[in-house]
């Protein structure tokens, strides 16, 4: 007789096995090559089989005795559950073909791949920039018939993407890093000029019959915003409850601006503060200081896990960073790859920037979640999951933590809290947006006038990001409140005895997962109960 625990297993690698077929990007982003020259599926017939699919699939999952796994399957069960659902819901209520004109934009997958760097990178590569006109294609396609439900937003935001990615395409093609990466680049210039040229088709295509056209509602509506916290982030608490939150997070953070502003704090500079050529020695400097203070503060305990700092490809305009983080799991290392482009200001870094980059992505941030929680914390699931509240509010979180420990680590006391107010902002958007409080233009002004960072493009990408994923900046924030009702909690329940350690280390001990299943399963569900009660004041 087969076992609930082999039962599991089995669908597991199903899962992932399939649903990597439709997601080939997806798979990138969780450092998997396998399915590098493919993009994701977009016919009626293949999002059919992957509906059908999702359903049997549930059903699977459902008849397993939850009980009878040990915690490691449990915790990626419920994670395989959460991402089945809702795919399968946003499938069935929210077809993304006919609303979202970005998604068929496939520059960050391209990126993805040149990170990964899988041993056949120039035939992976060749095969996915051949691959681009036909799915740009297909993409309009797809688009034409519905072009009243897709927000005007998005498909400005898809314009706009498609020009910058024409660009980003030749400099990458063009580039010293992917030279040096691969032999014979002269096919991949040229089809880097082809995957261009459909790219600016493709936007032509949306200014000339999208355009005139695109009337879709920017908000997906309470009710899935209701489902996408409790189902995707695993929040038990809907949108009527989240204002109060926001709302004393602001408050909170008005008052410590207030104290802050006579504050003066000289800048922390790595050893060498003269300017430096070469940013990835900033954040190879930036790194190793941090990765020393952490050691002395005793804040957490740091992963036996390296971090190597290295010159890596340029990324496409608007992504995820500046400086990118790749986990080499099999090797159980990471890198921060610094872009080695062409231009000097895609490799030249203030203290400060580098010290940012280090913090979210580094030994403070992505690197320290990867693999505090060591093997069993980097299943597939748990590269996947949702981690906005672990992972998004960590980052709120713990700046502070620093700045309490040592004001040396976060020298500009109102940078904290600009970005705090940031997020806070993005939050408030997320939620009048979706739930009908405010239109697309009123979210836009809104975010232009938080404190965004010099971007001036900060606030555009923060909107199309806010329309694309409903719940997602709401639930970093909901987060960051959660883990320091969490701490204060166990503050109160240690005394002189609470161990700042100890504690993080068992918050980070499952992953980058969603955080009420993380205090779940690492402090028991009574605790992870009081602290949601102590956070949204239920």
């Amino acid at each position: 007789m087969v076992s609930d625990a082999s039962a599991f297993d089995a669908l597991a690698a199903e899962f992932f096995s399939v649903w990597f077929r439709f997601h080939p990007d997806l798979a990138l982003g969780a450092g998997v090559a396998d399915f590098a020259r493919l993009l994701p599926a977009q016919s009626d017939d293949d999002l059919a089989a992957l509906a059908g699919w999702l359903e049997t699939l549930i059903v699977a999952l459902e008849e397993l005795d939850f009980d009878s796994l040990d915690q490691s399957r449990r915790v990626d069960l419920e994670l395989m559950f959460a991402l089945a659902a809702v795919e399968h819901r946003e499938l069935l209520e929210r077809d993304w073909r006919h609303r979202d004109p970005l998604r068929f934009l496939p520059l960050l997958e391209v990126h993805r791949l040149t990170l990964v760097r899988p041993r056949h990178l120039r035939e992976a590569l060749a095969a996915l920039l051949g691959a681009i006109p036909d799915h740009l294609r297909q993409a309009l396609s797809q688009l034409r018939p519905m072009a009243e439900l897709v927000p005007p937003a998005l498909v400005d935001a898809a314009i706009a993407a498609a020009a910058d990615g024409r660009r980003y395409l030749r400099a990458l093609a063009r580039s010293r890093w992917l030279h040096d990466q691969c032999d014979g680049c002269a096919e991949l210039e040229t089809l880097a000029e082809a995957a261009g040229d459909a790219l600016n088709s493709y936007a032509e295509g949306l200014r000339e019959e999208i355009v005139p056209r695109a009337a879709g509602a920017a908000g997906c509506g309470a009710q899935h915003l209701d489902f996408l916290l409790r189902h995707r982030h695993l929040l038990q608490l809907g949108p009527d409850g989240c204002g109060p939150v926001l709302d004393a997070a602001a408050e909170e953070c008005d008052r410590a601006m207030a104290g802050a502003q006579s504050a003066r704090r000289e800048p922390l500079e790595p050893a060498g503060d003269g300017p430096c050529s070469l940013g990835r020695e900033r954040v190879s400097q930036a790194c190793s200081l941090l990765a020393e203070h952490l050691r002395q503060a005793r804040l957490v305990t740091l992963p036996d896990a390296p971090l190597h700092v290295a010159a890596g490809p340029i990324g496409p305009p608007g992504g995820p960073a500046r400086v990118d983080y790749v986990a080499d799991l099999p090797g159980v290392s990471g890198s921060l790859f610094v872009p080695d482009g062409a231009r000097d200001e895609d490799v030249r870094f203030t203290a400060a920037e580098a010290r940012a980059q280090c913090l979210g992505l580094g030994w403070g941030g992505l690197h320290l979640l990867t693999f505090a929680g060591g093997q069993a914390a980097r299943s597939l699931p748990r590269r996947l999951a949702a981690r906005a509240t672990l992972a998004g509010g960590w980052g709120l979180y713990f700046a502070e933590r620093l700045a309490a420990h040592d004001e040396a680590l976060m020298p500009d006391p109102m940078a904290l809290w600009r970005a705090r107010l940031a997020a806070i902002a993005a939050a408030r958007v997320d939620l009048m947006l979706h739930t009908g409080q405010c239109s697309v233009e009123e979210a836009a002004q809104r975010l232009a006038a938080a404190p965004m960072g010099s971007d001036p493009g900060a606030a555009t990408a923060a909107l199309a990001a806010i329309v694309q994923r409903p719940g997602d900046a709401l639930a970093r924030v909901l987060g960051w409140r959660l883990i320091e009702c969490a701490r204060g909690l166990a503050l109160g329940a240690a005394g002189d005895g609470f161990d700042p350690c100890r504690f993080h280390d068992s918050l980070l001990s499952l992953g980058p997962i969603p955080l009420p299943l993380a205090l779940r399963h690492a402090f028991g569900e009574p605790f992870q109960h009081a602290a949601e009660v102590a956070a949204w004041g239920q």
